[in-house]
C-alpha cells in the first residue's frame, strides 16, 4: 500500500517537517532503509538519520534540514502503529482445505479458514475470520473467538476457552493438565485437573509455549497480556492485563501476575507468588514460594530482591579485593608491631 508521508503524519498524530507528497510504500530499520520506506529513530540513534536512506523518519526531536521527519513523542510507538497501517497483514489462505477432519457438531462461523490436516472436534465454536493454521488440533468443545490466528502445530485441549484477536504461535499447547501430585507414602498420586484455561482479547503466546488447566478453578491471562517463546504457565495461574512474561519463563501453580507487570527472561516464580501492577522482575531472577514483589517496583537476583539493595550490595561486592588488601595490610603492621615490642 502507497501513502504519502502526509498521510502517515495525520494517522499517527505527528508533525511533518519535509515534502508531504513524497511517497512510502514499506518499513525498515534506519540502517537498511531505502526510498520508499518508513523507519523510526529512537533519541540516542537521532544522529544516524543524516546518514539513513529512509524516504521519511520518525522521531522526538532534532533539527532535519535535508530530511522528510515527523515529529512524535515516542518513535517507536508510533511507527508500531503505522507499519500495519501501511502493510496490513494478509490472510494466508481462504476456506477449508479438504484434509481437514471437522466434526459434524463444530461450529463456525463465516470466513474461518482451516488448513491442511488440522482436527476440530466435537462442540468447538469458532468465530468470524479466524485462521487455523495446518496440523492443529482443536480439542472437544473448546471455543475460539473472532479474529484468531492459530499457528501450525498448535493443540487445544478440551474446554479451552480463547476470545477474540488472539495470536498462538507453533508448538504451542493449551489446556494440557497441570502439575499436581501427592505421595501417599508409597507413590505419587495424581491430583485431578478438572479447571479450564479463559484467555481474554489480544493475547499473544509465543512459541513452544505450556499453559496447563486449573487444578478445581481456571488459570487465566487477562486481555493484552503477551506471552514469549518457551515459557511454561502452572496450573491455577493469573496473568494480567497487558503483562509481559518473556522468553524461557517458567510460572509455577496459583502464582498472580499483576497488570502490566514486566516478567525478564529465564524467570524462575515459584508456587503462590505474587507479582503487583507494573512491577519488573529483571531476567533470570529467582522468586520463592509466596514471595510477593510489591507494585511498581523492580526486583533482581536469586532469591529476588528490590534493584536497589542488589546495587547496594554490589557495590560493597567490588570493593571486597581493596578491602582484602588493606586488611593484609594492616595485618602486617601489626604482626611487624607484635615483633617490634617482643624484641
Amino acid at each position: 500500500m502507497t501513502k504519502t508521508v502526509q498521510e502517515i503524519a495525520d494517522f499517527i498524530g505527528g508533525t511533518l517537517c519535509g515534502n508531504p507528497l513524497e511517497k512510502v510504500t514499506s518499513v525498515a530499520s534506519l540502517d537498511r532503509a531505502g526510498p520508499g520506506d518508513l523507519a523510526y529513530a529512537e533519541s540516542r540513534y537521532v544522529e544516524r538519520v543524516k546518514y539513513t536512506g529512509a524516504t521519511c523518519v520518525l522521531v522526538a526531536s532534532g533539527t532535519f534540514t535535508d530530511r522528510t521527519v515527523i515529529f512524535v513523542e515516542n518513535p517507536r510507538l508510533a511507527f508500531a502503529r503505522a507499519a500495519p497501517w501501511l502493510i496490513p497483514t494478509e490472510r494466508p489462505f481462504v476456506g477449508i482445505h479438504s484434509t481437514a477432519i471437522i466434526a459434524e457438531s463444530a461450529r463456525l462461523e463465516k470466513d474461518v479458514a482451516i488448513g491442511a490436516w488440522t482436527v476440530i472436534e466435537d462442540g468447538v465454536q469458532i468465530g468470524n475470520s479466524t485462521v487455523i493454521f495446518p496440523g492443529c488440533y482443536i480439542g472437544k468443545n473448546c471455543k475460539i473467538g473472532s479474529g484468531c490466528s492459530i499457528f501450525p502445530g498448535v493443540v487445544l485441549y478440551s474446554g479451552v476457552e480463547i476470545h477474540d484477536r488472539i495470536t498462538i504461535h507453533s508448538g504451542s499447547v493449551v489446556g494440557s493438565d497441570g502439575f499436581g501430585f501427592v505421595f501417599d507414602g508409597t507413590r505419587q498420586l495424581k491430583v485431578p485437573q478438572r479447571g479450564g484455561v479463559i484467555i481474554e482479547a489480544d493475547v499473544e503466546i509465543g512459541a513452544n509455549t505450556s499453559i496447563d488447566r486449573g487444578a478445581l478453578d481456571n488459570t487465566i491471562l487477562e486481555k493484552g497480556a503477551k506471552i514469549d517463546n518457551l515459557c511454561q504457565i502452572a496450573h491455577n495461574v493469573r496473568i494480567g492485563a497487558n503483562a509481559i512474561v518473556s522468553a524461557q519463563t517458567g510460572i509455577a501453580g496459583s502464582s498472580v501476575i499483576g497488570r502490566q507487570a514486566t516478567i525478564g527472561g529465564q524467570v524462575g516464580i515459584a508456587d503462590y507468588c505474587r507479582i503487583d501492577e507494573k512491577a519488573t522482575v529483571g531476567a533470570q531472577c529467582g522468586v520463592p514460594s509466596r514471595k510477593r514483589v510489591p507494585a511498581g517496583q523492580v526486583f533482581w537476583g536469586t532469591p529476588a530482591r528490590p534493584l536497589k539493595d542488589i546495587k547496594a550490595r554490589q557495590a560493597y561486592l567490588n570493593r571486597l579485593p581493596k578491602i582484602a588488601e588493606e586488611i593484609q595490610r594492616l595485618r602486617a603492621e601489626v604482626e611487624d608491631l607484635k615483633r617490634k615490642v617482643e624484641a
